[in-house]
């Protein structure tokens, strides 16, 4: 299992230049069933349609859960000026360490991102995240899941 893994992430970093990535990070506030916040770490390749995050959610001062994901940008729509609007489907696992669990999760997201300073992006998106959850005793299936993300990513080698 953990050749695999290390196969799978060594793949994924000969596929793409780190160089010529966008680094952010970003605050989480997911409402629904139960609310949280916290904060998601991610990685953008330039010119691969692609986003891979780490994310971790608190509740009552202690982990709530760890997940990361893949989002695919389906689409990025100028506005205005620095201004764009973007659609992005999401593929998501993770570990809910409040409800012993495992979460897999697949978001749609909607929102607006843009470059307003060199080399900076700003992004905010909201969007519905339905979610299976796996205990050792059942399943459930959990509709009510609605993220919202606010943050900034530093492009240090894009070209303007």
């Amino acid at each position: 299992m953990k050749f695999r893994f290390s196969a799978i992430v060594f793949f994924l970093f000969c596929t793409f230049s780190l160089s010529g990535a966008g680094f952010g990070a970003s605050a989480v506030c997911q409402t629904g069933k139960d609310f949280s916040s916290g904060f998601a770490l991610d990685i953008e390749p330039d010119g691969f349609p692609f986003i891979f995050s780490a994310e971790a959610l608190f509740c009552k001062e202690k982990v709530k859960s760890l997940s990361g994901g893949i989002e695919f940008l389906a689409g990025n729509i100028h506005l205005y000026k620095a201004l764009n609007f973007f659609y992005a489907p999401e593929l998501a696992f993770g570990y809910d360490f409040c409800n012993d669990r495992m979460i897999f999760s697949n978001a749609i997201y909607a929102g607006l991102n843009g470059f307003f300073l060199p080399h900076t992006e700003f992004f905010l998106l909201g969007g519905w995240q339905p979610q299976l959850l796996f205990s050792k005793e059942d399943g459930e299936l959990n509709l009510l899941v609605f993220p919202v993300k606010a943050g900034i990513r530093f492009w240090p080698d894009k070209a303007l």
